[in-house]
């Protein structure tokens, strides 16, 4: 009995699309099982269904060659059938809805100079493919089957664009495509530690790391299960779960958990706690005045400001570079946090 991919590869060049054998069965070693694929026609493609006759799946390049572009739900179950009807509201409604191996979701589109965007909104697990390897039904996934769960393969024939510029729903300052070794940590692992305050587990940060890595010009060696992206992944997400991933967060003000238990329980220090964040707020990294004026601008009578801060000086929490003199403010820097 033929295999999936000799099985449905007529199917597909009868509609002009080439496709190419894919492996899916596998969440880390998951891929072509041919070199070339990108430039891969039709002739091709039908010789590769005599070469692998038991192959376990079939892919085609989304873009202009094969007229494909596919929005690709990385959500499960309710949630993600709710988030595909947001899909279909905001793109259109595709003629073609795919649920893949991992249970999301593809809708396929005509594709209209889309590029390949992972998580081009951070808030949603939906990524746009409008370049790359697509896995096409009924191909094995390492969850479940590809199935079509609306419309008919015979549908791609005649799609509908994505009803929105390409240039708005890809918009990202991420771009993996020309990352290369001793470039590539400046590019990829800022944008992972980003992506792990919107992921709901490791497994979906893990998975969207893999699809970055897809987009570099020379990717992450990924073919062990304890590889590099995995490592990493857990590393973020875990410095995430403990408060402590600052990528993606803005500019910030840090307290440490032993100044707050030291400075807390004691009134007295509530005022100076108080100008302490405000001071590391507005002068992190530079000295700065601090003439008994300063109590106007924070609502304060003056004797409240001069008690805030003989405190932290006494704590060490503000060094006096230069007293004040009758014509100058005291001058001070940020002591150790």
């Amino acid at each position: 009995m033929a295999g999936i991919f000799a099985t449905a590869q007529p199917k597909y060049a009868a509609l002009g699309i080439a496709t190419f054998p894919f492996d899916a069965t596998e969440e880390v070693k998951r891929g072509p099982l041919v070199t070339n694929y990108q430039r891969m026609g039709l002739p091709a493609s039908g010789d590769m269904a005599l070469r692998f006759p038991d192959a376990p799946g079939i892919a085609a390049m989304a873009g202009p060659r094969n007229k494909l572009a596919v929005i690709d739900v990385d959500e499960r179950g309710a949630a993600g059938e709710r988030l595909l009807a947001d899909v279909q509201r905001q793109f259109g409604a595709p003629k073609l809805v795919v649920r893949t191996g991992s249970g999301g979701f593809h809708g396929y589109y005509r594709h209209n100079g889309e590029d390949r965007k992972i998580r081009p909104d951070p808030l949603r697990p939906i990524d746009l493919i409008g370049a790359g390897p697509i896995v096409l039904p009924p191909s094995r996934g390492f969850r479940g089957n590809y199935e079509i769960v609306h419309g008919r393969v015979e549908d791609l024939a005649a799609l509908e664009p994505i009803r929105m510029s390409s240039a708005a729903l890809a918009a990202s300052d991420l771009d993996l495509r020309a990352a290369r070794k001793g470039g590539r940590d400046k590019k990829f692992w800022p944008h992972v530690a980003r992506q792990a305050h919107f992921v709901k587990s490791l497994d979906e940060l893990i998975a969207v790391a893999r699809e970055l890595n897809e987009l570099m010009a020379e990717p992450w060696p990924d073919n062990e299960v304890d590889s590099e992206i995995v490592k990493r992944c857990k590393y973020w997400w875990d410095k995430t779960q403990k408060g402590e991933n600052y990528f993606n967060v803005g500019r910030y003000v840090r307290t440490t958990h032993a100044e707050l238990e030291q400075m807390l329980p004691n009134p007295k220090d509530h005022d100076a706690y108080i100008l302490l964040s405000l001071l590391r707020w507005r002068h992190w990294g530079r000295d700065f005045s601090l003439s008994n004026e300063t109590h106007k601008s924070l609502g304060w009578r003056r004797k409240r400001l001069v008690a805030a801060r003989n405190r932290l000086i006494e704590t060490g929490r503000i060094i006096v570079l230069k007293r004040a003199t009758r014509h100058t403010p005291m001058l001070c820097q940020l002591g150790a946090a």
